[in-house]
């Protein structure tokens, strides 16, 4: 049995767009999360068996994180504008 529609189908559209780019944003975010770690630790490896200064490795941790975050939040921009150049 179809669920009542309750907005209009333009409206209804939006949503589904406003999920769909909340879907490739958090999978954007999960990926890039699993990847800076992987590399992350095989950095700190590397450098606690030279014994250098972690102070560069943290710092290029953040910046790739925040870089994501920045990635993350184009990409939903991205797909909320195509979705609604696309209902058009």
């Amino acid at each position: 049995m179809p669920r009542p529609v309750m907005f209009s189908a333009k409206l209804e559209r939006r949503r589904k767009t406003r999920r769909w780019a909340m879907v490739v944003a958090a999978t954007l975010l999960t990926a890039g999360i699993g990847l800076i770690a992987i590399v992350a630790v095989q950095g700190f490896d590397l450098l606690g068996a030279a014994e250098a200064d972690l102070k560069p490795m943290v710092l290029a941790v953040l910046a790739a994180f925040a870089g994501l975050l920045l990635l993350c939040l184009l990409t939903y921009a991205a797909v909320r504008v195509f979705g609604r150049i696309n209902s058009r």
